[in-house]
């Protein structure tokens, strides 16, 4: 009998070790007995650190966990938090999903407290996605309505202005045809704004293919090669040459990469290193936005700028967000739309005086 129960301790033991959710068992006074090997990963605490030692301590910068464990065996029932933060050592905060529920003897008695604790980084991105995704549906079919309402007249507005500035007289008042000349460029550049909502709002994947992604990249790098040289920004390349063929629309992916290396060019007018890295992705092995299993490369646009400011990196991808002087605001908010049309994802890290990276997560072909 004493066999087989080491044998269930045994396999409880491999169990608890091979669960991707932290696993923590608290004795009735809170003091930690199980602390499995998720938990380890997700706090950067040892199991030999924790074991033995009160929740509290083990938790100390997280005093919500602590308060859920003291009340659930304080009451006997169960608790959750599905929109927590782990504070782990020299980590940034995990978003995580918690639970707690009692351990009960054979005969039902409290013997002490379960804590689950779930990553869900991958669901908070999954849910991100469906916002934004939404939210960019409904500008989409407005700025539609809007742009197509404004360009019939704009064209009307150029055309009596062209007209006008061919009847001007050669003795007429100087004035006119520079008053022209405005009229026309900025109806020209009202024109650009509004084109470029149109290709926003009719944004579709086109017909995929599988092709070589370095070669869309170092034909964005080519087309930014001059302005690169005369902001003084050294191009260099950490291409995987083992990677796979993608599967995808090569012109749109080509618009993405392509404004992604126009944007990290301006971002350093003064000089800089502009990298562009290609690898597998390490952060999503298969993406189910199709109902099927994808394996995803990532392609990273490294500039050594000045970086993005915390405050703008939430409304980064979002229409007619801009930090430009000419601007428009529907570069990114353009790419990230493709990509997504892809069933990829566009990620962005941040850092003042360190510069900015934009990672772009696509499917492989096969």
């Amino acid at each position: 009998m004493q066999g087989a129960n080491q044998q269930i301790r045994d396999l409880t033991a491999e169990i608890l070790a091979g669960i991707v959710d932290g696993v923590v068992v608290t004795d009735e006074q809170a003091k930690i007995i199980i602390w499995n090997r998720a938990a380890e990963e997700m706090t950067g605490i040892a199991a030999s650190d924790a074991t033995g030692r009160d929740a509290a301590e083990s938790f100390a910068e997280n005093p919500a966990i602590v308060t859920m464990i003291e009340k659930t065996l304080a009451t006997g029932m169960s608790y959750s938090d599905n929109d927590a933060q782990l504070q782990a050592r020299q980590q940034p905060p995990l978003p995580v999903a918690l639970v707690t529920a009692v351990l009960p003897d054979g005969e039902g008695n409290p013997l002490g407290a379960i804590l689950t604790i779930r990553n869900q980084t991958g669901m908070r991105d999954l849910k991100e996605r469906m916002r934004r995704a939404d939210r960019l549906a409904s500008i989409g079919l407005i700025a539609a309505g809007i742009a197509h309402e404004i360009k019939n007249p704009l064209v009307g507005i150029r055309g009596a202005a062209q007209l006008m500035k061919a009847d001007l007289k050669p003795g007429g008042r100087q004035n006119q045809g520079e008053y022209l000349d405005v009229i026309l460029k900025e109806a020209d550049r009202l024109n650009r704004v509004l084109e470029g909502i149109l290709d926003f709002t009719r944004v579709k994947a086109q017909e995929s293919a599988p092709f070589n992604v370095h070669s869309v990249l170092d034909r964005a790098l080519l087309l930014q090669e001059e302005t690169a040289r005369q902001n003084g920004v050294v191009l260099a390349r950490e291409y995987d040459p083992s990677l796979p063929e993608v599967l995808g629309n090569q012109d749109q992916l080509m618009q993405v990469f392509l404004n992604l290396v126009k944007n990290a060019v301006e971002a350093m007018p003064s000089g800089g290193k502009l990298t562009v890295v290609t690898r597998m992705s390490d952060l999503f092995t298969s993406v189910q936005a199709d109902g099927k299993k994808h394996r995803l490369m990532v392609a990273k646009v490294h500039d050594t700028g000045a970086g993005i400011k915390p405050e703008h990196l939430q409304d980064i991808f979002a229409p007619f967000f801009t930090t430009k002087d000419r601007g428009v605001g529907l570069g990114l908010a353009l790419s990230y739309q493709i990509v997504q049309e892809h069933l990829g994802t566009i990620r962005v890290e941040s850092e003042a005086g360190a510069g900015t990276t934009f990672s772009v997560y696509l499917p492989l072909a096969g």
